[in-house]
């Protein structure tokens, strides 16, 4: 059977009262299946064991983080744990990038800062020492290393080997209060108006505690925004908070280059490294 009428029989076992008229693939996500169903639900669907874990905590929280914010997220409406399956009422909007001026980036500014004022108890997670997400992001920092590396050339090697000196190494970053954070915040996780207001945040499966400073790294790569939305926050809360989205920036790529190698895909693993040359220092 065809992977998509496959996916389309699960749903209508799982989701009996979802009435399945068209089941349109949604293309582009690394963790998940996503269809886009009679044009009114979104239907997600794990990739494998890993994306079945981040799809059950979806369910778990979105529902305690709907409320908290001040724009809208995926509102689990249809929920299955096995076969694990979500679907949440469609979400009208264009990437930020497509989308015309107008206030998103001071309504992203307020969400983050919503959202990072989440206790993590409220959601299922443990508060977390600025230690903690060091040596965490050390471990991560690794195990990146050990693929993009031997994809250098022995010059760019040292200088990614500078890049991640710069993040684990240096004291002076690593002074700030972990918070819950998106995890994942990039433009294709945006959704904007016609009218250019913000219209919501899509994929939470990596939510965390962990450094605010992650959630604005797609945000440093085009400052008059960022600035906004920054603005909006309510400006840096520590002295090394732009640095470290800047260096969040920089490891962007080495995850595709990570992804592209994990799943056999050349394109992500060329354009990704395209994007490690770029951000090394």
């Amino acid at each position: 059977m065809d992977p998509v009428d496959e996916h389309r029989a699960l749903v209508a076992r799982s989701f009996p009262d979802l009435v399945v008229r068209s089941f349109v693939p949604v293309r582009g996500g690394w963790t998940f299946h996503t269809y886009d169903v009679n044009g009114e639900w979104i239907v997600q669907l794990p990739r494998d064991d890993y994306a079945r874990e981040r799809l059950l905590e979806q369910i778990e929280r979105l529902p305690s983080l709907v409320n908290e914010l001040s724009t809208s997220i995926p509102t689990p409406a249809f929920v299955s744990s096995d076969p694990a399956a979500m679907a949440y009422p469609k979400l009208e909007g264009v990437r930020p990038d497509r989308a015309p001026d107008g206030l998103w980036p001071e309504r992203l500014g307020r969400a983050l800062y919503d959202l990072h004022s989440v206790p993590p108890e409220f959601i299922g997670l443990r508060a977390r020492t600025a230690e903690h997400v060091r040596e965490e992001r050390r471990i991560s920092c690794e195990e990146l290393a050990d693929v993009v590396m031997p994809r250098l050339r022995p010059g760019d090697r040292e200088r990614a080997t500078m890049l991640i000196g710069a993040l684990v190494e240096d004291d002076w970053l690593w002074r700030f209060a972990p918070c819950v954070i998106h995890a994942d915040l990039a433009p294709e996780h945006v959704l904007v108006s016609a009218t250019g207001d913000l219209v919501g945040i899509l994929d939470w499966e990596e939510v965390a505690v962990s450094d605010p400073a992650a959630d604005f790294a797609w945000l440093t790569s085009i400052p008059e925004v960022g600035e906004r939305a920054l603005a909006a926050y309510g400006g840096a809360p520590d002295a090394a908070f732009l640095e470290r989205a800047r260096l969040a920036r920089a490891f962007v790529p080495w995850h595709e280059v990570d992804h592209g190698v994990r799943t056999g895909q050349e394109g992500f693993v060329t354009g990704g490294l395209e994007g490690v040359l770029a951000h090394l220092p």
